[in-house]
C-alpha cells in the first residue's frame, strides 16, 4: 500500500508530504498515526535542522474525510480516538524542538488549517485557500487554534476566522501576519526549503529553547526570571563557546547541538 505520509531528506531537511490525493489529502486516523510517528523520529534525529511539511496534489489537506464521517460506522471510542489522533498531531508540530515549516500548496481547511496553523512557520502559495469552516457545519475546532489562533493575528480577526469561517487566501495570511511568506505556487517548496536551510544554521539548543519559550507565553515578571536561567544553560554547551568563538573570529559558527 502507498503510505498516507511520503517522507523525503535532502541535507538538514525531512519533508513530510501529506498523500492522499484522491481525497485532497483529508485526514484519517491512518494518516494521523503516520504523521505523529514521522513528526517524532524527525525531531529525534540529530541530523534534522528543520521539517518541511506539504501536500501532494492540489491540496495541502482539506481537512476531514467527511465521506468516512458520513458513513456512521465509527464508535463513540473510535470517534474520540481520531480527534485524539488530531490533538496530539497539532500538539507535536508545536512542542516539538525541531521548527517546522507548513507549505501550504492548494487548500488547507479545517483540520489541514490547524496543521499549518500548528507550524512555527507557514509558506504559503498566493493564490492557496485556506479557512477554518468547522461553525459552519456544527463540528469545533481543535489542535489548540482557540489558542493559538488570536495570538498569531488578533482575537478580532481571530474571531471573524473562527466564527465566521469564510475562507481566505495565501496574500491575505501574509497580509495579516498569519504567513512568513506567500509566494507563487511553482516556487512554493524552493521557498520552504531556503528557509530550512536558514534555520538549519542556526543554533538547535537556542532554537528549541526559544520555540518553547514563545509557546508558554508567560507574564512579565516571570519572563525576567526565565530568560536569564535559559542563558546561564545555553552557556554551559559547545555551541554557546562556538557562537562565540565564531564571532571574535568572524567566521560563521558550525553548531552541532552539544
Amino acid at each position: 500500500m502507498t503510505s498516507t505520509v511520503l517522507v523525503s531528506r535532502s541535507g538538514t531537511t525531512t519533508t513530510l508530504t501529506l498523500n492522499r490525493p484522491d481525497r485532497l489529502n483529508a485526514v484519517s486516523e491512518e494518516l494521523y498515526q503516520t504523521l505523529i510517528d514521522e513528526l517524532i523520529m524527525a525531531d529525534s534525529d540529530p541530523e534534522t535542522r528543520a521539517v518541511v511539511l506539504t501536500g501532494t496534489g492540489r491540496a495541502f489537506c482539506v481537512g476531514a474525510d467527511l465521506k468516512a464521517h458520513r458513513s456512521g460506522t465509527r464508535s463513540r471510542a473510535a470517534q474520540a480516538h481520531y480527534l485524539d489522533l488530531a490533538q496530539r498531531v497539532c500538539a507535536q508540530i508545536q512542542t516539538m524542538n525541531t521548527p517546522v515549516i507548513a507549505a501550504v500548496n492548494g487548500y488547507a481547511l479545517g483540520a489541514g488549517a490547524e496543521m499549518a496553523v500548528s507550524a512555527d512557520f507557514l509558506v504559503i502559495a498566493e493564490n492557496a485557500q485556506m479557512g477554518f469552516p468547522e461553525i459552519g457545519i456544527g463540528t469545533f475546532v481543535g489542535g489548540g487554534v482557540t489558542n493559538r489562533l488570536p495570538r498569531l493575528v488578533g482575537l478580532r480577526r481571530a474571531t471573524d476566522l473562527l466564527i465566521l469561517g469564510e475562507p481566505f487566501t495565501g496574500r491575505q495570511a501574509l497580509y495579516w501576519g498569519l504567513a512568513h511568506s506567500a509566494v507563487p505556487a511553482p516556487s512554493l517548496i524552493e521557498t520552504a526549503n531556503t528557509l530550512a536551510d536558514t534555520l538549519a544554521a542556526k543554533a538547535p539548543l537556542s532554537l528549541a529553547r526559544m520555540k518553547a519559550a514563545l509557546r508558554r507565553d508567560d507574564p512579565l515578571d516571570v519572563v525576567f526570571e526565565t530568560e536569564p536561567q535559559e542563558l546561564l544553560e545555553l552557556m554551559t554547551t559547545q555551541d554557546w563557546a562556538e557562537g562565540v568563538a565564531a564571532f571574535a573570529e568572524r567566521r560563521t559558527p558550525i553548531f552541532k547541538g552539544m
